[in-house]
């Protein structure tokens, strides 16, 4: 086995601890991360739909299902056609909490993202891009 590079040991360093704060600002906010997820992708999307939410998240189908069938059932989000695999949109209670905490979030990461230069967004986003397209790529050559 090779070892692992030092940079990607700083890397995955890094990711863990982007996971860890957004789970303590979800628990600061009162919300499970998965609740945060969902709302945060109604927010940013009014026509977003379940296997969207799954596709951006990366978190499996029975897991955002169970979230929002928990989330319709609380009255916090309800289907727009009426199915449950539809596109989803907010109830009065479901808008109150995506004003009152995700809005919180968004506003967070917007600070940080507009406090650095465009071209360092652009590099930023590239760079990420390319490393997802390049793991894509081992992940499907793999062979165990």
């Amino acid at each position: 086995m090779q070892k692992q590079d030092n940079t990607m040991h700083q890397f995955d360093a890094i990711y863990g601890e982007i996971s860890n704060v957004y789970h303590e600002i979800n628990r600061k906010l009162g919300l499970t991360d998965t609740e945060s997820i969902v709302l945060y992708s109604v927010a940013v999307d009014e026509n977003v739909s379940q296997k969207a939410i799954c596709s951006l998240s990366g978190l499996s189908k029975q897991t955002i299902n169970s979230a929002i069938k928990k989330m319709i059932n609380d009255g916090i989000l309800e289907p727009l056609s009426g199915h449950k695999n539809e596109k989803l949109t907010p109830t009065q209670k479901g808008q109150k909490i995506i004003d009152e905490k995700i809005s919180i979030l968004i506003d967070m990461e917007n600070r940080i993202f507009t406090s650095w230069a465009p071209d360092e967004r652009k590099i930023f986003i590239d760079l990420y891009a390319r490393y997802l397209d390049m793991l894509k790529d081992e992940c499907d050559s793999l062979e165990v």
